[in-house]
């Protein structure tokens, strides 16, 4: 993303968005609010806005009736690079505990040290613990006069009404396609481009109403095309399409559940630069176009050749669970440490997850026991042992020993709560085995979704002792289950699903 760091707007008539030009123009004519409240998508500029506001009120050169800072004084420019002191940039998403605030509370009470203001730029405040919301209100209802703050979130509805109620929001709309192509054209003249007008609105058509994805579209192109003029129809041949291939090439991996070749294309994808998340929501278009033209709605007869036919290889509760798997994915990666780790978690998923199930299925013949789709909880298994106490109070032995007749067939959700205990002489059966790895799964499943997805794409090599080995061919499975938190939950739902304390190892495949 070297062009959107290199171009992000320096003033406010720089900025992109013509509402928030307007309202800050507005605003910061009169007495600038001691605390900014920023909504909207992301991608869309808050932070770099906040930055520019930061300018604003400690400008050394701001000229009597301008609201524009002059980006050459040293506070201009020290805020610019990052290395303003009293310019204290914070990421909620990784300092969201009250111990944070607290620190900030104690240390907004000192004046600052060489600007006229102290700014607190507090970005996803929404990621905040409701303690730490608490004590930030109270900071926010009795600010210092040397301080302001400027609260950025992408998710305005998770912020509580207190806070709101105490600062001037500023909503970020999604970009249009004059807002978009006024950016572009900064970077376009910067950058010394051969493009025109009609190519930049193209760009702008494939950066979903965002200027960080547009120019990070923009940025890419430019590096394929080293100097030579930029069209439509090479944008076509070197970017869109390539994507557009690998979306047909990922949905014919997933048909042959060929999980190993479904990653290596999302490797590809990444070692060349593109974009995860615009290739994804290309994925989901396909899928959505996918089902339209399986139940044959106005808009499906216009799929491509290619994907229709991929169209009548899935059914249409495959189709449907394609949606909502990497629709969950697609959910997860604007968290995510590597932005491709939810897609890849997902391929897993739908690849190995059919594969289970018929071992679920297998084991349950082979115990004589019906086993349905839905898995049982612990709490479910209890319930099972405290009938069967039951019966053998009303009855004595003979209720144990007693055998169901075809027409009495015991029907529950998963194997018999006898083989989550291991036989006296330790013998462990591939029965046991399947049947204790299978609600494995299903508890971390409540626990967490994508460390369920993680263990999918994994066996168990070896189970003796209560010592479970757990094998991988993927390192960042193994980080992932080696995870301290990972790890106190596989712990703990081994130790009651067994009834015992269990040594859990992860291996990696050699």
């Amino acid at each position: 993303m070297v062009f959107y760091r290199k171009y992000r707007p320096q003033t406010i008539d720089e900025l992109d968005s013509s509402s928030v030009r307007d309202t800050l123009h507005a605003v910061l004519q009169k007495d600038t609010p001691h605390a900014f409240l920023f909504t909207g998508p992301k991608g869309l500029g808050k932070t770099s806005t906040a930055r520019i506001v930061a300018k604003v009120v400690n400008c050394e050169n701001r000229k009597k009736g301008s609201i524009e800072p002059c980006n050459t004084c040293e506070q201009c420019i020290s805020i610019t690079t990052g290395n303003n002191i009293d310019i204290l940039e914070i990421d909620a998403a990784s300092n969201r505990g009250i111990d944070e605030i607290r620190e900030l509370k104690e240390k907004i009470r000192l004046a600052p040290v060489l600007a006229k203001r102290k700014v607190y730029i507090i970005d996803e405040v929404h990621m905040l613990t409701t303690e730490a919301f608490n004590a930030l209100l109270k900071t926010l209802e009795e600010p210092p006069d040397h301080a302001m703050f400027i609260l950025c979130t992408t998710e305005a509805h998770k912020v509580p009404e207190t806070i709101v109620s105490r600062c001037f929001q500023i909503h970020f709309k999604p970009a249009t396609e004059e807002e978009l192509v006024r950016s572009f054209k900064r970077i376009v003249i910067g950058e010394k481009l051969q493009i025109d007008d009609d190519v930049l609105k193209y760009i702008a058509s494939l950066a979903d109403r965002g200027f960080r994805d547009g120019v990070k579209i923009l940025e890419e192109v430019s590096l394929l095309a080293q100097n030579k003029p930029i069209t439509k129809e090479f944008i076509g041949e070197s970017y869109k399409i390539n994507v557009q291939t690998s979306v047909t090439a990922l949905l014919k991996m997933l048909h042959q559940k060929n999980a190993k070749s479904g990653l290596t294309i999302i490797k590809e994808l990444a070692e060349q630069g593109v974009d995860i998340k615009y290739f994804t929501t290309n994925f989901l278009t396909a899928v959505h176009l996918m089902l339209l033209q399986k139940i044959e709605v106005e808009g499906g007869d216009s799929v491509d050749p290619i994907l229709k036919t991929l169209a009548e290889t899935f059914d249409l509760r495959e189709i449907k669970n394609l949606a909502e798997l990497f629709t969950h994915a697609s959910a997860e990666m604007k968290y995510a440490v590597f932005a491709q780790l939810p897609l890849e978690l997902a391929v897993i998923e739908w690849c190995e997850g059919p594969q289970i199930n018929e071992e679920v299925k297998a084991v349950g013949k082979a115990s004589s026991v019906v086993v349905e789709e839905e898995q049982v909880s612990v709490s479910s298994l209890r319930k099972q042992v405290g009938t069967m106490k039951k019966l053998k109070a009303l009855y004595g032995n003979q209720a144990d020993k007693k055998t169901p007749s075809p027409d009495e067939e015991v029907r529950i959700t998963t194997t018999s709560v006898e083989l989550m205990h291991v036989p006296g002489d330790g013998t462990i059966t591939n029965e046991w085995l399947e049947s204790f790895w299978n609600n494995l799964i299903s508890e971390v499943k409540k626990y967490n979704h994508t460390v369920a997805g993680v263990l999918r794409g994994c066996k168990i090599k070896s189970y003796q002792d209560q010592k479970l080995v757990i094998q991988t061919a993927y390192a960042f499975h193994k980080e992932r289950l080696d995870d301290m938190k990972n790890r106190e939950a596989l712990l703990q739902i081994s130790k009651l699903l067994t009834g015992k304390d269990v040594e859990i190892t992860v291996e990696l495949k050699k």
